[in-house]
């Protein structure tokens, strides 16, 4: 019943309304669940502290309506198709993925966690056919019609605990693959190496992504998401990884915070600060927020 009355809504207004909708609802969110704009607010401390508290204070704001209006983005794509998306998008540095490409090996494809990273992850799995590493959501519905809409747009879907259904897509030699997986968020100290991320000395860093790279033989390439507002347009961007890797798991994962840390001083309102990137700390304990 309310899934349906949320298609309803959805089918009335154009996605541009919805993300204006989402950015309004943010401030009563901020308001009446202060506890996620804290986490927020904490991670920009730590990764800009030298930006002016107000100025700081507003990045914040801004993220959290850019969330808020992602999270409505996700809700009409699940309901009213991708459409909407794909007519309004953009694809730069196809070239680098093509060179990618011509080395014959598979590709290991890196991003980010973006506010649009399911709108602009319609526009890339329409552009290249991309598996995806698929982590199960928590409540049963919305898990059902993110997969649904995911298999309609790559070429495969990877559970992340399928660990032999992982290994098999990067180890595949039958089609040449690119696999698309998001190691930027904080996984916990057994995983990880502690190395610099944006303002912060040592961040939990997965070190496994160049390890898969090496094992493998893929070429890795990082894909950038964004959306521009004064165009409405949903943004796709590939960019090379030099020098990666390398064996060395500290230096491979420092290069790669460095890539997503470039790109996320592009657009540091649409990072996915909500995330508790920094809880994780190098002496095994964990930060509060």
């Amino acid at each position: 019943m309310f899934v349906g009355l949320v298609w309803l809504l959805f089918k009335l207004i154009s996605i541009d309304t919805s993300r204006t909708w989402g950015k309004k609802l943010a401030h009563v969110i901020k308001r009446s669940s202060p506890s996620r704009f804290k986490v927020i607010r904490r991670n920009l401390e730590l990764v800009f502290p030298d930006m002016e508290a107000k100025a700081r204070e507003a990045l914040a704001t801004r993220n959290l309506e850019e969330t808020i209006a992602g999270y409505f983005e996700v809700a009409y794509i699940l309901l009213r198709g991708y459409g909407s998306i794909t007519s309004n998008c953009e694809v730069r540095g196809r070239e680098t993925l093509d060179s990618a490409l011509a080395k014959g090996k598979n590709v290991l494809l890196i991003g980010a966690h973006f506010t649009c990273l399911e709108s602009c992850g319609c526009v890339l799995g329409l552009d290249a056919p991309v598996d995806i590493v698929h982590r199960r959501q928590n409540a049963l519905v919305g898990n059902y019609l993110i997969l649904r809409h995911r298999k309609r747009i790559y070429a495969s879907v990877i559970d992340r605990d399928d660990r032999v259904a992982l290994f098999r897509a990067f180890a595949d030699k039958t089609r040449q693959r690119i696999v698309w997986t998001g190691p930027d968020q904080d996984m916990g100290h057994q995983r990880s190496v502690f190395v610099p991320f944006l303002g912060v000395d040592k961040a939990a860093t997965l070190k496994v992504t160049s390890r898969i790279a090496e094992r493998y033989d893929m070429t890795a390439v990082f894909v950038e998401f964004s959306y521009e507002e004064e165009g409405q347009k949903w943004i796709v961007q590939y960019r090379p990884i030099d020098n990666y890797p390398t064996g060395n798991q500290v230096a491979d994962a420092t290069t790669l915070n460095r890539v997503i840390g470039e790109s996320v001083r592009r657009k540091p309102e649409q990072y996915y600060w909500i995330h508790r990137r920094f809880k994780s700390l190098e002496d095994g304990t964990v930060r509060k927020y």
